[in-house]
């Protein structure tokens, strides 16, 4: 009774929190290592190659806690032309609480990149996928089968107890804008990049029930940003970054900043040394938790782990506990070596 009662306060309390989640897209707080995600106009750049995996569990001091695995992989096409392409496939699996509500989906993403001048990049982006929802109401208890005294599994609920489920159709689309300037070696880490981009997801807002009544997957404006800028003469680089996602009656703001420290870089000719670099930050989401991160960097791979230290109203049930995320990278270039990050291609 005491874990139910515990249960029924939580899942309260994120609702007074966020909204009306039924209807919400899933999230991660690592949110610049899911940029495919993030907009479709992401897709090739800034790499040529980029495998990203992210795992996230939430909420695990409430109750059954929530897991979110996601898997991305894009490239750039054309490279040695001006104007490139660049195409993308992510898939991720959520699983919601003791309810085992999931959500899987699976993403194609086409881009176009228009290289301006050295300095300065314009891309779009579409992405469509396929969606697929189930329930399994086995999992729940309900209030018809408290007989006065005790909870009775074996009492009737009065409620499907079949797997439900429905799928559908997404479609998505985005455009960026991308500033670099020179490139970071650990001689002169002069360098300066910059990339803003807008994004629409949801546009013919699906049918979102497992009833079959009106209910509607709301619209979702994404806007982001984000920024390296090199301490010169130093081994610093500093990542300012946010995110803003409007959906229905909710919305998420998420402003951040991380410093990166390049331990070593590239050697420039015989690629005997590996660049490799530590990041410290953290971000904070409105009205919602703390992201502590830390992430590693060695040649093309980087590793990241961060954790939700919770803030809102459902801290009095999750003792600040929000949960952890785990991210893995590998991107790969061929851009000249000495270089810790390039302009653009």
């Amino acid at each position: 009774m005491k874990t139910i009662l515990k249960t029924t306060i939580a899942f309260t309390a994120i609702i007074l929190t966020n909204g009306f989640v039924i209807a919400q897209d899933i999230h991660f707080s690592q949110f610049d290592e899911t940029p495919v995600l993030l907009n479709p106009a992401n897709v090739g750049v800034p790499h040529e190659v980029r495998v990203i995996a992210n795992y996230k569990s939430q909420w695990q001091s409430v109750n059954a806690p929530f897991k979110t695995i996601a898997v991305t992989a894009d490239g750039r096409l054309l490279k040695k032309k001006k104007n490139h392409l660049g195409i993308g496939l992510d898939f991720f699996s959520d699983k919601a609480g003791a309810g085992q509500i999931k959500t899987t989906q699976i993403n194609f993403s086409l881009s176009g990149m228009v290289l301006i001048n050295k300095n300065n990049l314009i891309s779009a982006g579409l992405m469509c996928g396929f969606v697929q929802r189930s329930i399994n109401t086995n999992s729940y208890s309900w209030s018809n089968q408290y007989d006065g005294l005790a909870y009775n599994a074996g009492r009737p609920s009065g409620e499907s107890t079949q797997a439900l489920n429905f799928n559908f159709i997404d479609i998505g689309a985005g455009v960026q804008y991308s500033f670099g300037s020179h490139e970071m070696y650990m001689t002169a880490n002069n360098a300066k990049r910059l990339n803003l981009g807008v994004a629409i997801f949801h546009p013919h807002q699906p049918a979102y029930s497992f009833y079959g009544d009106a209910t509607r997957l709301y619209m979702k404006y994404v806007f982001h940003g984000d920024a390296a800028i090199g301490i010169p003469n130093s081994n610093i680089v500093l990542k300012p970054s946010y995110i803003v996602f409007l959906q229905g009656p909710t919305k998420e703001i998420t402003p951040g900043l991380t410093a990166q420290y390049i331990i070593q870089g590239d050697s420039k000719y015989t690629g005997i040394k590996k660049f490799t670099a530590i990041s410290l930050g953290g971000y904070y989401r409105a009205k919602d938790a703390f992201i502590g991160l830390i992430k590693l960097e060695y040649n093309s791979c980087a590793i990241g782990f961060s954790y939700d230290v919770n803030l809102s109203q459902l801290k009095t049930v999750s003792n600040t506990k929000g949960g952890y995320e785990i991210s893995l990278r590998y991107a790969f270039d061929t851009y000249r070596r000495g270089a810790t990050t390039s302009r653009f291609f």
